[in-house]
């Protein structure tokens, strides 16, 4: 028996349902399976009159159902299926109808989704989110909430990867206020449900944390200060609330009133000075405050700074300014501020 006689169940169940003639029937088909299986026909006649291998027959039948499959699979880009999406859901809270949506899109995007998806997005059954709220970072608007998340994640907060695949961000602090804020304005930010603050005991710290790649992808380090300007400088409420949670996460005052600022990014110190400026806020600094590889004890341990440390002080004439404009959302930080400022006769 030829190569081309010895042909497998796989392929002969292919040729027994492939528009070969003689196989219109399916007394046909079963002829034809048969003749392969004996090996008493090496060819066939094609529809162009050609004469071809079983073979050969068999490799283009495939070759068209791969074609077909392929097709079929084809899927958009994440970033612009939510596009289209967004698009969809305004065209039909106009009013338009599915057809009128399609055509639309059509003309927009060059793209032609299904009847029947924009009839799943448009009465809220499917979405191409998929868990992923902000795809990317080109989808991700300035606010308020977000230039909170992006300060907190430069002090206390932290992004890593969690899994395959799966990236994360999210904040461990005593103050319950305080991780309550970052958890609200996070949910705002990638549009979801709240976000469950948990309490660790074996920290003593209350826990929120959420899975985000687009916010790891802005955040991770190195921090690069051009790439946060934008939501950072938005508006003067973006630059408020920016200050507001680093000074939650980095920020101090002392018994005496004083506030001050410690991180170990001189650049992002010197970022956040120009700031406070833009706002009638004078500062003193950044000087360095301790020197790397210094022996430091907090909480009752003993720990060595791998980085300089430096130190950014809010003038004494600023403080009021520095109260009404910024402020902190930690009670016990701000209760200290009042007190002096009542002390001083400043409010």
């Amino acid at each position: 028996m030829t190569t081309e006689q010895n042909i497998g169940p796989e392929r002969l169940s292919l040729l027994a349902c492939s528009p070969v003639p003689g196989a219109g029937t399916s007394l046909g088909r079963e002829r034809r399976a048969r003749e392969i299986s004996n090996g008493n026909e090496e060819t066939v006649k094609t529809e162009s009159g050609s004469q071809q291998s079983e073979v050969q027959v068999v490799s283009e039948v495939k070759k068209k159902v791969d074609t077909a499959k392929a097709k079929r699979r084809k899927i958009l880009p994440r970033e612009l299926r939510i596009k289209v999406y967004n698009r969809v859901i305004e065209l039909r809270q106009q009013g338009l109808s599915y057809s009128k949506i399609n055509d639309v899109i059509e003309q927009e995007y060059g793209v032609s989704p299904p009847i029947s998806t924009i009839s799943y997005w448009t009465r809220g059954l499917r979405n191409p989110y998929k868990g992923r709220y902000i795809p990317s970072l080109d989808l991700l608007k300035p606010s308020e909430e977000l230039a909170y998340v992006i300060s907190v994640k430069l002090g206390d907060g932290c992004v890593w990867k969690k899994g395959y695949e799966e990236y994360a961000i999210g904040l461990k602090a005593k103050d319950k206020e305080f991780v309550d804020k970052f958890a609200t304005c996070l949910a705002k930010v990638l549009g979801r449900k709240p976000i469950k603050v948990r309490y660790d005991k074996s920290s003593g710290r209350y826990v929120a944390e959420v899975i985000s790649k687009t916010l790891y992808e802005l955040l991770r380090k190195p921090i690069d200060i051009n790439r946060i300007r934008k939501y950072v400088e938005h508006c003067p409420r973006c630059i408020v609330a920016f200050l507001r949670g680093l000074f939650d996460s980095e920020g101090h005052v002392d018994k005496d009133g004083f506030i001050y600022i410690y991180n170990t990014n001189y650049e992002l110190l010197t970022y956040v000075q120009k700031l406070l400026k833009r706002l009638g806020i004078g500062t003193t600094g950044p000087k360095l405050n301790i020197h790397r590889g210094t022996i430091i004890r907090r909480n009752g341990k003993q720990y060595m700074t791998k980085e300089d440390v430096y130190r950014l002080y809010i003038r004494a004439t600023s403080a009021d300014n520095f109260y009404r404009l910024v402020g902190f959302t930690i009670e016990r930080k701000r209760r200290r501020l009042e007190e002096y400022l009542r002390r001083t006769r400043k409010i």
